[in-house]
């Protein structure tokens, strides 16, 4: 990293710090999670952790729950617009007039999106979006030399949709008294499938967690049931096991019509040296 790049994180923790200590609530909008981008916010982290008397033998197990979380939000809304997309090709194929009223009405009702989504392949739609994250990736390291012409238009086309589905992510950092509370907000509603996934996937880990085997949780044996519902998420979970914390009071994960809103609650006093 040269050092300009190194001046401009370390004057961005810098600013973000002074925002806390000024307002108690800084925010930043991500839509992609990029080598720098991880280095910004370890970068500010680590400013956070100094600035305010926090343990630092925790901050790495912090920052890499909130990086489980963002990638996860990214994922989501990358599902999201690939997922509209291929709806929007059934509707054409089958000939429908008015295909983006009909979109509006399908994505705006929880029953209908989760009726349609049993007509895309979930395997077929895994596929898609780890294809396209994975382009995504190469070309912002610098790799786009090993990248093909119908890679980079297949990049272009989703992040089309993206710019056109305004999917962001929100990252809100804010101090209370007693707590700092993370908030990772991405700008589309999560299918009720997957949040029913997403609730049994924890329970099952804090049902290990209570027979003190929690770790459990990420052998052969429930590894095909995390990588469907939450691998990312049950990782986020453990923090808080580590920390002799119940996710499930200080970690939650809800949904509205237009958003998916993961908030996560950390006492002070446990972060405190």
């Amino acid at each position: 990293m040269t050092t300009t790049k190194q001046q401009t994180i370390e004057e961005k923790a810098t600013r973000t710090v002074q925002k806390l200590q000024r307002d108690r609530i800084a925010t930043f909008r991500i839509n992609a999670l990029t080598r720098n981008g991880r280095d910004e916010l370890m970068t500010i982290f680590t400013s956070i952790f100094t600035e305010f008397g926090l343990n630092p033998g925790l901050m790495f197990n912090l920052y890499s729950a909130v990086v489980e979380i963002i990638f996860n939000a990214i994922k989501a809304n990358a599902k999201h617009v690939i997922f509209k997309s291929e709806v929007r090709q059934k509707l054409v194929r089958q000939k429908f007039d008015n295909i983006d009223e009909l979109l509006h009405i399908i994505f705006r009702e929880e029953v209908l999106r989760d009726f349609m989504s049993r007509h895309i392949m979930p395997d077929k739609l895994k596929r898609c979006v780890n294809t396209v994250l994975q382009i995504a990736e190469k070309k912002r390291t610098g790799k786009a030399d090993k990248l093909t012409r119908a890679d980079l238009q297949q990049l272009a086309e989703f992040n089309q949709l993206l710019r056109k589905e305004s999917a962001y992510v929100h990252l809100t950092l804010a101090l209370t008294d007693d707590s700092i509370v993370i908030t990772v907000v991405n700008d589309i509603p999560i299918l009720a499938k997957d949040m029913a996934r997403i609730e049994q996937s924890r329970t099952t880990h804090k049902r290990l967690f209570d027979e003190g085997r929690s770790t459990d949780y990420f052998g052969p044996e429930y590894l095909d049931q995390t990588e469907s519902a939450g691998f990312g998420i049950a990782m986020a979970d453990e923090i808080y096991y580590e920390m002799g914390l119940n996710p499930l009071e200080h970690f939650s994960i809800t949904a509205s019509g237009s958003s998916t809103r993961a908030v996560m609650r950390f006492p002070r006093a446990r972060l405190s040296l």
